[in-house]
Formats: C-alpha cells, sequence, structure tokens
C-alpha cells in the first residue's frame, strides 16, 4: 500500500474537486506548482499526513488555518506560497507531534506569527527555518516578475537583481508597445532592436560580477517568452516570429 505521494497542483485540485474516501493510507505528501489550493479541502482528502511539503510559484493557499487538523502532523515545509495571515498559524496545541517547521517566501504576517510561536519548542528539539517574509508590496511587485527567483540567489547580489529587474521591466514595456503599435513591416525590426538592449544590458551587468550561469541564461530567455505569451492584442502578431526577431537581436550582441 502507498503511503508517500507527489503530485502537481493542478492534479491535486483536479481529484480535490471529485467525491472520494479519504487517503489515510498517505502519510508523506509533496504538492509541486501549486498555483491555488484549498487547504480544507486537502486535510480532508489525505488526514493522516505526517510529512506535508508544499511548494508554489508565488501561488495561493486558502483556509491554511485547517492545517492544524492534521493532529499527526511531524513536519512541514511551505515554499513561495501565499495567502495565509497570522490567524492561520499552526497551533502547538493542535500540532503536538510537529518537529520540523521549514517556511520560505510567505507571507510576512504568517511568517512572523510561525516565527514568534516555535521559536519557544527549539530548545525541545523541534527544527525551525523561516527565511524570506515577504511584505504585501513584494507579493504585489513580483507577481507578473519571472526573475523573481534571482532575489536571494546565493550568487546574485541584491544591487544586480535590482538593476536586472529594471532592464526586464524596460523589456516588457518596450515589447508589449512594439507588438501593439508597430506597423507589421517594421516589427521584426524593431523587436531586434529591442533583443540587441536586453543582451546589451545584461553584458554589462555579467561583466561586473558574473552570475550569468547555464541556470541563469535559461532564464533571461524564458523571460522574454514570459512577455511575448502574455500580449494579448486583437490581430496581433505571429508570436513565434515575434520571439524570433527578439532571440536574434540577443544572439547578436551576448556573452552570456
Amino acid at each position: 500500500m502507498a503511503w508517500k505521494a507527489e503530485y502537481t497542483g493542478e492534479t491535486v485540485n483536479e481529484f480535490l474537486g471529485r467525491p472520494a474516501e479519504p487517503r489515510a493510507e498517505i502519510t508523506q505528501l509533496t504538492i509541486r506548482d501549486i498555483q491555488a489550493l484549498d487547504c480544507a479541502q486537502l486535510v480532508q482528502r489525505f488526514p493522516e499526513v505526517t510529512r506535508l511539503h508544499l511548494y508554489g510559484r508565488l501561488g495561493l493557499l486558502s483556509a491554511a488555518g485547517e492545517l492544524n487538523r492534521l493532529t499527526s502532523l511531524q513536519g512541514i515545509s511551505i515554499d513561495d506560497l501565499f495567502g495565509m495571515t497570522g490567524e492561520d498559524l499552526l497551533r502547538p496545541q493542535c500540532v503536538p507531534k510537529l518537529e520540523s517547521v521549514d517556511l520560505h517566501s510567505v507571507p510576512a504576517a504568517y511568517a512572523a506569527a510561525m516565527r514568534r510561536t516555535w521559536r519557544h519548542e527549539i530548545p525541545a528539539g523541534t527544527y525551525v527555518s523561516v527565511l524570506r517574509a515577504r511584505k504585501p508590496e513584494w507579493i504585489e511587485e513580483n507577481r507578473n516578475n519571472p526573475l523573481r527567483d534571482w532575489d536571494g540567489r546565493e550568487h546574485i547580489s541584491a544591487t544586480t537583481y535590482k538593476r536586472a529587474v529594471t532592464q526586464y521591466k524596460a523589456t516588457r514595456k518596450a515589447i508589449l508597445q512594439a507588438l501593439a503599435d508597430e506597423p507589421t513591416a517594421v516589427r521584426p525590426k524593431r523587436l531586434e532592436e529591442i533583443g540587441r538592449a536586453y543582451g546589451e544590458e545584461f553584458n554589462r551587468l555579467d561583466r561586473r560580477s558574473g552570475f550569468i550561469e547555464t541556470v541563469e541564461r535559461e532564464e533571461l530567455f524564458a523571460a522574454l517568452d514570459h512577455i511575448v505569451n502574455e500580449t494579448d492584442v486583437p490581430h496581433g502578431p505571429d508570436f513565434g516570429e515575434a520571439r524570433d526577431s527578439l532571440i536574434s537581436g540577443v544572439e547578436s550582441v551576448r556573452d552570456w
């Protein structure tokens, strides 16, 4: 009988929406790529979980206080998920077996309440790690920022991150304007120009600190895809051609 399960957020939401008996045999549960998740439904379906790992990308947890009903819970980790308030904290009297709390990139109010409550359990052996508490302003600013994972990355300084985001925003604005306003005949040339400016600016940033490695290079190209894909222009351009023009501009100058 299975006792460990790993799902995507999309898969979990699909079967949480259908009537079914509780999966009491599942004691270790990991859910990745969460966009939105109802913790009340989660607890009802998996009532005997002892290890719970929830990972999102600026995803939303609702009814997080319902996790207090997981009375057998021994360890929890929550990463890059929001929607929780201080009132949703896990309470020692409700989850008395909890021995590991690992929070990363969660709302500041929730982080503060959890840290304040669980630090008293550290002398008894409970592991508590609360990092990257996020204020509401950060959440709003980064909801549409594909480079947000660079914030706090070990080899990327805060200054480099801020400059990278500034360039991303400038590039996004220019691309959206070009796709919406430029005549079809001149659009490829304009997008190549924007791509060159993007590539040159990240050349400059990389010369200062050498932070662009394989992962960052892929993320920089993915950021361009993100901009093109979010465009909603009636009778708009062929997005494949738009991306090709941008990439052509980047490739003509990039050193990374």
